[in-house]
């Protein structure tokens, strides 16, 4: 035997395809299938899905009561190759009775149906079936094929129906004519497993009205394998449960082969939900073949697939990537024999196979905020319509499998597409911003074709990124940008070296990584960060450099005055690090009239000291006269002189003329005393000329 897991894109479900060797010499009972989810606990399987079976409706003698055929051809049911699915032959109850084997069988002695219905009748028009016809009906079921039995057809109100009562235990239910009496006109689908779902797909929990019935006498025995597929729902016309040794409730329970349905109190009535069901019951008690092929519809992928995996997919940009995810379907394993009778070497049974019933991956549905924990399982969930199938259409936020290629298809639906099992499970989330959605986090939950949810898989997009951006900031220490901002990207675990660039005009000061403390720099040196796995700020802090031209300037000459040509000046450029940044420099100096040259000098601004102050060192028998600074190189004319002290704007471009003028301390008709070298000396203290 062979099993082979496979999927129907048009009933949008798992089913195993199974075939087996061909048996010679095979009798009556034909193939029976036997399914197991343990290996321990075995239940007989349809082997008909998918074609045509024939039933035999036995109706208590009313032509009234001859219904069957009717309600399952205005059903029109029809397989593939447009046969009718199922065929309804009728017999009187009395006929049967009489002579049942003339129904059952052909000419040639082999059974002819798939499945008898008993019913259906307010008690079966009090009637029962002759000894023969419960024996010949007996036989039916022990080759493996089906029997409905309808409303009270098997119950203890009625004594005469001694013979339908045989078939009780079989069915796992316990006759109590006075306990058992419970019904209404509502139903309520209390099992939603694979006889609500072939050849109808019936709602999850769905409630159905029916024409008024009761359960008469009947009950399920609470340790019985008996199925109770539904059960009335109140308002009851009848309510006596029972004395709790067994449940009066259901409307439909079947074991194995056998079922009763609640159907026939109303005399002939059924209503279009009834008759699905019934069409249901009958198709899957239909469970013998001839034939080595089948079809087992009732497996189910029921597991949840794993938590999805992420990861970011190559190319793209840190401003706009890809994300790739996958997941694995879990599915759930089933086992299988056939039991074959033949007629001269007894019973010969297969050997057991195995097969992991997958549905595979439909899709996945994600969400990107900020919050570390997700209430998404729960909203998908919340997405299932009535027969437990999640609707993409109704969440903006999925993305489904590549299909069985690697490249992307928009217009595939593994939901849809017909046999397939294995196929490319990987998705794509595009257009992830790696600089705004660093810190968010990314939420995805699988859903298999199945519609089992996944737990929920989530992810800080950073922990997904292969690369990360450093961001290179140009400032001066006052703040100001200097340089547009430039970056490099880096991938993840390696390290970031940069050698300080030099700036025209401006001179670096120090570096700041991120938030931490300024780092003193200088223009040879070299900013390095290790192991780059997230975003990084790194701002070089410049000085403006400050081109200060001074002279000194000696107005009106006297006689016998010296007029120097070096003059000393103190320049006071506020304060780093607490201390004074004061330094001196020698200037040219002449007359007036001489056209002195300006003595260039460069020096680094100190950050947000927005004045220069300037200092003189004045030669004996002079006096300060005052100052004209500017910012471009125009004539200065000792006329527009300003008085007073030298604190010097230095906030503007960078570029200043100063002149500094002197003129003598004592009057034209005045002589100088004679030279003081210990003047000179107090004078100049401990500043060397040179400077």
């Amino acid at each position: 035997m062979k099993a082979e897991n496979r999927w129907s894109g048009d009933d949008k479900k798992s089913f195993a395809y199974l075939e087996w060797d061909n048996v010679k010499d095979i009798d009556k009972t034909g193939y029976q299938l036997y399914q197991s989810e343990d290996g321990n606990s075995w239940s007989v399987r349809s082997l008909n899905y998918g074609k045509a079976i024939k039933v035999l409706n036995i109706y208590p003698d009313l032509t009234s009561s001859n219904n069957l055929k009717v309600w399952m051809d205005s059903l029109d049911l029809k397989n593939s190759k447009g046969e009718k699915l199922i065929n309804v032959d009728a017999s009187s109850q009395r006929d049967y009775s009489a002579n049942p084997n003339k129904y059952l069988k052909n000419a040639q002695g082999e059974y002819q149906y798939d499945v008898i219905m008993f019913g259906s009748w307010d008690y079966n028009n009090h009637i029962d079936i002759s000894v023969s016809a419960r024996n010949a009906t007996q036989a039916f079921i022990d080759s493996g094929r089906g029997v409905l039995f309808g409303h009270d057809t098997i119950t203890p109100n009625d004594r005469s129906h001694t013979n339908f009562n045989s078939f009780a235990s079989q069915l796992g239910l316990k006759l109590q004519a006075k306990s058992f009496q419970l019904g209404s006109r509502n139903v309520k689908i209390t099992n939603n497993g694979y006889l609500m779902k072939y050849p109808f797909e019936l709602q999850n929990d769905l409630d159905l009205t029916i024409p008024l019935t009761h359960t008469w006498g009947q009950g399920i025995l609470p340790n019985a394998t008996t199925t109770k597929w539904l059960e009335f729902k109140p308002p009851y016309n009848w309510n006596k449960p029972g004395d709790g040794s067994a449940d009066a409730t259901f409307y439909l329970a079947t074991n194995n082969n056998l079922g009763m349905i609640q159907t026939g109190h109303s005399n002939g009535t059924s209503t279009p939900d009834e008759r699905k069901i019934i069409a249901n019951t009958l198709y899957n008690l239909a469970q013998v073949s001839f034939e080595t092929t089948a079809q087992d519809q009732t497996v189910k992928d029921d597991q949840a697939p794993s938590l999805a995996t992420a990861i970011q997919k190559p190319g793209g940009s840190i401003l706009n990537f890809d994300i790739e995810v996958d997941s694995v379907d879990k599915g759930k394993e089933y086992q299988w024999f056939i039991e074959a009778n033949t007629k001269s070497n007894g019973l010969k049974r297969s050997d057991i196979v195995k097969e992991n019933i997958t549905s595979n991956i439909a899709g996945y549905f994600y969400t990107i905020d900020t919050l570390a924990t997700s209430p998404l399982k729960e909203t998908v969930e919340g997405y299932k319509d009535a027969f437990g199938r999640i609707s993409a259409s109704l969440f903006d936020i999925y993305i489904a499998p590549t299909g069985e290629t690697n490249s992307e298809s928009p217009t595939y639906d593994p939901t849809k597409d017909a046999n397939l099992v294995n196929y490319n499970t990987k998705g794509t989330i595009k257009g992830i911003n790696g600089i705004t959605d660093l810190e968010k986090y990314l939420h995805i939950v699988t859903v298999d074709r199945s519609n089992n949810v996944s737990g929920i898989k989530t992810v800080k997009i950073k922990e997904l990124m292969n690369d990360f951006r450093v961001l290179e900031q140009y400032v001066d220490t006052e703040g100001a940008k200097i340089k547009p901002d430039s970056y490099q990207d880096i991938q993840k675990n390696n390290s970031y070296e940069k050698k300080i660039e030099s700036i025209d005009k401006y001179v670096i000061d120090s570096y700041k990584i991120n938030n931490e403390n300024n780092i003193s720099a200088t223009s040879d040196g070299k900013v390095m960060i290790e192991q780059v796995n997230d975003h990084h700020t790194v701002t070089y802090y410049y000085n403006k450099l400050i081109q200060l031209n001074i002279r000194q300037i000696v107005l009106t000459g006297h006689n016998e005055l010296i007029v120097p040509n070096k003059g000393y000046v103190q320049l006071d450029n506020g304060q780093i690090d607490k201390k004074s940044n004061v330094f001196h420099v020698s200037v040219n100096s002449g007359e007036e009239s001489e056209n002195i040259p300006y003595s260039p000098i460069q020096f680094a601004k100190t950050g947000k000291h927005d004045q220069l102050a300037v200092s003189l060192m004045i030669p004996e028998y002079y006096r300060y006269s005052g100052y004209i600074m500017t910012e471009n190189d125009r004539p200065h004319d000792s006329m527009n002189k300003v008085s007073g002290e030298m604190n010097i704007d230095i906030n503007g471009q960078g570029n200043y003329w100063l002149t500094i003028y002197l003129e003598p301390a004592i009057g034209l008709d005045t002589s100088p005393t004679p030279y003081s070298w210990s003047y000179k000396q107090n004078q100049l203290g401990e500043i060397s000329l040179d400077e």
